[in-house]
């Protein structure tokens, strides 16, 4: 297993097993990982591991935290990999990029070796340790680079490398062996003068910055070059300048000086363009939304490939973006007179043909920026290959026949900060660092916009960064807000908006409705009104215009503020509602067709009436899958209709009941308790008592898993009696049911039992089969815990049979897991371990986390009440990562005590205290009846 392991560290840290790339976990995780990857098969302990992970604040149960993930990796990686060794781990076997690099270095292939760096090592992985090894690893690819750089030069390619020198001499101004490297090449291509210059200039910068002299070796260097030392080579010969009249245009406007970022694009476009072995053109073509810094970027690179570039650099806006786009014949004709060529044909055909025949013998690199379409650049194409061309649109020009595509994304926000610090100043960005990443987040981390708020705020000294922020808080001024001089986002967009024509304006309209993220392509046909290929083609013709983002097929989202642009330009209420409800009604009607799959027998999805008719689910794995991907979007449909008049609230609250049973609560505890305040409020406001009973009782489970006990009850109340009035059984069971729930967190076991028992005796006379499973259930906790155990078995046995014949025979989750609470509390471990890790099983296929988090320390209750610590041991400590990720505070508690239990029972009396004391700390802020628990076990020590 371990041999058909390959890992990678130059990047992101990740694995394969064969072609099957294995999902390494959190971050944390992944840091572990990798110090023990690069500790290269020695051991690495425990204190290091925990150190590197959480530094300082090390959290009490960082250790235990630890030995989970290690052993989720033993899980992933399989067995025969990760090795106890003393007090710590190590790794045996699998290929390392790291090691690789190493190998290849010995045998000289610098190029192979160089290309094994797949971005910043240990990407996205944080702490003092991994910047560490980050700094030794980018150390090692300079190295390594250098050594190629030089066999380069003794390879012949003195002209080539210049380019690639000067960028890195930039990059890293001190390191001299660069410099050396620089002055080689550039004397070889018979540029002796400029080599002779960056010596001047490194000996120039070493004095300023260091107050040293060059070393000896560059000064030998220095002499050598000035003496023309037969010893460096021979010298080439200057390229041979173009006869003619003119000199060579350089027609580039100035690179700005504050540039900002881009390495990746700025290496990618430029080593394309580099090449000068290709039998065809090579064209790079940037496409982005406008403002994300296009021609910005191309202008950047073109002045860094001047030097390619001999004969010269052409340059035009095209004014794609614009109503009036330049015509490619008064392009051309330009092009020709700076070319040399002052009387051009007229024909458009004629001035194509002259302009490829006179680039045909140069060197020249060609910028059409702001193109608008393939039609508009072809004739603008030189025909030889040793030309270059770079093409900025704002569509993506897929027509472009052999173009290399860069589509432009938005700054990361690190590389945000850096330009707004650059054009504000970094004393006042060092003085409200916080409030400068709000501000540049408010901008959509693009370049235009935050150029546009940084300017402004540069123009006002007077002005707190703050204060720049806190006005663009409001979405409704922020487009306003953006605009300094002949500057402005709103203009930028529109320039994209009015060439648009009716169908893809509407539909960039409506896109906007929703308060999510994005929208998936069936939500989008929904939003729309249209069958699902043609929302499909419209969408996609919005993503070749840069007016829409497809981050993966079949998904579609807005950039921030071009969202803010597009619900600026409907001002139809009745239009936006109307879409809104189509989503509302696909959510509902696309909800209801998983439950089927997932919750046989339960009667919520008959109740369902919508104009849709939802999504159709291979099975149920299709339908978790799909529930799991679109929770954001669920969960913003319910709050935005239920914040809008006119929006059907039965249909927001049947969406919320059936969506908070599906997803769990794990994803965000606290927004499903505002949710359950906005449909309350909903549903209050629509004079419906029955509907405002379901609410309640909603929101009251809600609180319930919250251990909001007292504000639960009061729900439960108020849902019973309104539903009573009403005539609504439904409800009116499960306002029972929560009060019983609420009853029993409490541990009033008498009360508990009595609201059970009526709300099982309503649901039989229902003959809700689903519900009562349910009920007998939690009667069955209620009864075990009063020792009326044989009562209690025949409850929880009642109500698996019920859900066994339901399902098909596929065991319920719910139910084996309260069978097996009960048969462990009837003394029965070993028949409950069995059914809790059914239970286990189906969480688990239902992506449920907290539950599944719940059944692992019922799961370790039972092995200690079986005498089996140990295992009692992983199971709490898979319980307490889980619960503590989810924000289960009471399930992390009752993890936490378990865990405590076993440790004492191992012999660990000084890690079982703090467990005990951290589980007391919780349920003491929750004020639970657990707390008492606890106290016994602390006092016992």
């Amino acid at each position: 297993m371990a041999q058909d392991l390959r890992f990678s560290l130059l990047g992101p840290v990740r694995a394969w097993r064969g072609d099957q790339e294995l999902d390494l976990g959190s971050p944390q995780q992944r840091l572990v990982l990798a110090m023990l990857l690069l500790a290269g098969g020695r051991a690495v302990g425990n204190d290091q591991l925990v150190d590197a992970v959480w530094g300082r604040r090390q959290p009490r149960t960082a250790l235990s935290t630890l030995r989970t993930y290690v052993s989720r990796l033993r899980r992933v990686l399989g067995d025969g990999v990760v090795f106890s060794i003393g007090d710590g781990y190590a790794l045996h076997g699998g290929l390392r990029d790291v090691a690789e690099v190493e190998r290849l270095h010995g045998e000289m292939r610098y190029a192979e070796a160089l290309a094994l760096w797949q971005g910043e090592p240990l990407a996205g992985l944080e702490g003092f340790y991994a910047q560490a090894q980050r700094v030794r690893l980018a150390e090692r690819q300079l190295t390594i680079l250098e050594r190629r750089l030089d066999q380069d030069l003794g390879n012949g390619r003195h002209a080539e490398v210049i380019s690639e020198l000067t960028a890195l001499c930039a990059s890293h101004p001190t390191r001299e062996r660069l410099r050396a490297l620089l002055m080689l090449a550039l004397y070889r291509s018979g540029r002796q003068a400029e080599a002779i210059g960056v010596y001047l200039d490194t000996r120039r910068l070493l004095a300023d910055e260091l107050g040293v002299d060059p070393s000896r070796e560059l000064a030998e260097l220095y002499q050598q070059i000035i003496s023309a030392d037969p010893a460096l080579g021979r010298t080439a010969r200057p390229a041979a300048h173009l006869a003619g009249p003119r000199r060579p245009p350089r027609q580039l406007p100035a690179d700005v000086a504050d540039f900002t970022g881009r390495e990746k694009e700025v290496e990618a476009i430029a080593a394309a363009l580099r090449a000068d072995d290709s039998s065809a053109l090579v064209i790079s073509a940037v496409a982005g939304v406008g403002g994300v810094g296009k021609t910005t970027l191309a202008v950047h690179v073109a002045h860094r490939l001047a030097g390619d570039y001999p004969d010269g650099q052409l340059f035009v806006d095209l004014r794609g973006a614009g109503a009036t786009p330049a015509e490619p014949t008064a392009v051309l004709g330009s092009f020709l007179r700076a070319l040399g060529q002052d009387d051009p044909p007229e024909e458009l055909a004629e001035r194509a043909a002259l302009y490829r025949s006179v680039l045909a013998d140069r060197r020249m690199l060609v910028v059409l920026d702001n193109a608008c379409d393939v039609g508009q650049v072809r004739p603008l194409l030189p025909g030889s290959p040793r030309c270059g061309v770079l093409v900025t649109s704002r569509a993506r020009l897929t027509g472009l026949t052999g173009a290399r595509q860069v589509d432009l994304e938005v700054l990361g926000p690190v590389e945000a900060l850096a330009l707004f610090t650059r054009i504000v100043g970094e004393h006042r960005v060092a003085v409200e660092r916080g409030a400068a990443l709000d501000l540049v987040g408010a901008c959509g981390f693009l370049p235009l916009a935050i150029r546009i708020a940084a300017a402004r705020l540069a123009a006002r000294p007077n002005w707190s960064v703050a204060t720049m922020r806190d006005r663009l808080a409001d979405e409704r001024r922020r487009l306003a807000e953006l605009r300094a001089g002949d500057l402005a986002i709103e203009a930028t967009f529109s320039l994209g908006y009015e060439q648009l024509d009716a169908a893809h304006a509407r539909a960039f309209r409506l896109l906007a409705v929703p308060d999510a993220a994005g929208v998936s392509l069936p939500a989008a046909s929904a939003l729309l009104d249209l069958p699902e290929d043609e929302a499909e083609a419209v969408c996609e013709g919005l993503v070749d215009v840069s007016m829409l983002e497809s981050p993966s097929p079949g998904r579609y989202r807005f950039h921030d503020l071009l969202k803010i642009y597009a619900r600026s330009r409907s001002e139809d209420h009745g239009v936006r509602r109307s879409a809104l409800g189509r989503l509302l009604d696909f959510y509902l009607a696309s909800v209801a067709s998983a439950f089927r799959l997932l919750y046989p027998g339960d009667r919520r999805p008959a109740k369902v009436r919508t104009r849709l008719a939802g999504l159709y689910f291979a099975g149920a794995p299709a339908a978790v899958e799909w529930i799991d991907q679109e929770e954001q979007g669920l969960l913003g449909c319910v709050e935005q209709a239920a914040r809008t008049t006119g929006t059907s609230v039965s249909q927001v609250v049947q969406l919320l009941d059936m969506a908070a049973d599906a997803l769990g609560y794990e994803s965000d505890p606290a927004r499903y308790e505002r949710l359950g305040d906005l449909v309350v409020s909903a549903a209050v406001e629509s004079a419906d008592r029955a509907l405002e009973a379901q609410a309640r009782c909603l929101r009251g489970l809600t609180l319930v898993s919250r251990s909001r006990l007292d504000a639960a009850a009061e729900d439960g109340l108020a849902s019973r009696d309104l539903s009573r009035r009403q005539g609504d059984l439904d409800t009116y069971a499960e306002s029972l049911n929560l009060l019983a729930l609420s009853a029993m967190s409490r541990r009033q076991l008498t009360e508990a039992v009595d609201w059970y028992v009526q709300a099982v005796d309503v649901w039989r006379s229902l003959d809700d089969k689903a519900d009562l499973a349910l009920g007998l259930g939690n009667l069955a906790r209620a009864l075990i815990d009063l020792g009326r155990v044989s009562e209690a078995i025949a409850a929880a046995r009642e109500a698996e049979q019920i859900s066994l014949d339901l399902g098909g025979g596929r065991p319920d989750p719910s139910a084996a897991y309260q069978l097996g609470i009960v048969l462990r509390e009837a003394g029965h471990p070993s028949e409950a371990l069995v059914k809790l890790e059914l239970a286990l099983t189906e969480y688990r296929r239902l992506r449920q986390r907290t539950w599944e988090g719940a059944v692992l320390f019922r799961i370790a209750e039972t092995h200690l009440a079986g005498s089996a610590p140990e295992q009692a041991l992983d199971y709490a400590e898979d319980a307490l990562a889980i619960l503590t990720e989810v924000g289960d505070e009471w399930g992390r508690g009752m993890a936490l005590t378990v865990l405590g239990r076993a440790l004492r029972e191992r012999g660990q009396p000084g890690r079982s205290r703090a467990c005990l004391q951290e589980a007391l700390h919780v349920f003491d802020r929750l004020s639970l009846p657990e707390a008492a628990d606890v106290r016994l076990l602390l006092d016992a020590f």
